[in-house]
């Protein structure tokens, strides 16, 4: 089983949420992935996350860096891993993607081709893209490209990506 905790907590929710979740279901077999901001992905990284996935800004933001290139990204993402995520995406906006597999190795992808629509979601997106290739393949590089085809298919429309859109961007050029 997989658990996807993504976004932000409303205010009448404990803000140790997440970490609470993965606390109680620590040591059940189940592959947890995080896609949020400051202490609430910070405080899940002892549950080692099977993937987290931070954008660039928020990677720089947790370390008190800007991060200008793929070098300081891969820098800050393995000091992630040292916290106990297995795996990080970090999705970089224009410039694609970059994963730090468990493995240890780093691999990159550029972004799709298409015109921006509406951000809201794609991060998102990039994160069902990934488990799909993940689960379908058991590739890292496979699971990077699906991610970038899904979060770019949602970016590239009004609303969240379809599976056409996601099979195009996929099939060709990314």
């Amino acid at each position: 089983d997989t658990l996807v905790l993504a976004g932000s907590v409303p205010g009448s929710v404990v803000q140790d949420i997440y970490r609470r979740i993965l606390e109680t279901l620590d040591g059940r077999g189940i592959r947890f992935v995080v896609d949020a901001t400051r202490e609430l992905l910070l405080e899940v990284l002892p549950y080692h996350p099977f993937l987290i996935k931070p954008n660039q800004q928020e990677l720089g933001e947790l370390f008190g860096r800007e991060l200008t290139d793929g070098r300081d990204v891969a820098l800050y993402a393995r000091k992630l891993q040292e916290m106990g995520a297995q795996n990080v995406l970090v999705s970089r906006g224009g410039k694609g993607a970059l994963l730090v597999t468990a493995e240890g190795e780093v691999l990159t992808a550029p972004a799709a081709v298409g015109t921006v629509r509406n951000t809201v979601g794609a991060g998102d997106s990039m994160v069902a893209g990934f488990l799909f290739g993940w689960f379908r393949r058991g590739d890292y590089r496979y699971a990077l490209r699906c991610g970038i085809a899904a979060g770019g298919a949602t970016a590239f429309s009004d609303e969240l990506a379809s599976r056409e859109d996601f099979l195009s961007l996929l099939n060709g050029p990314v």
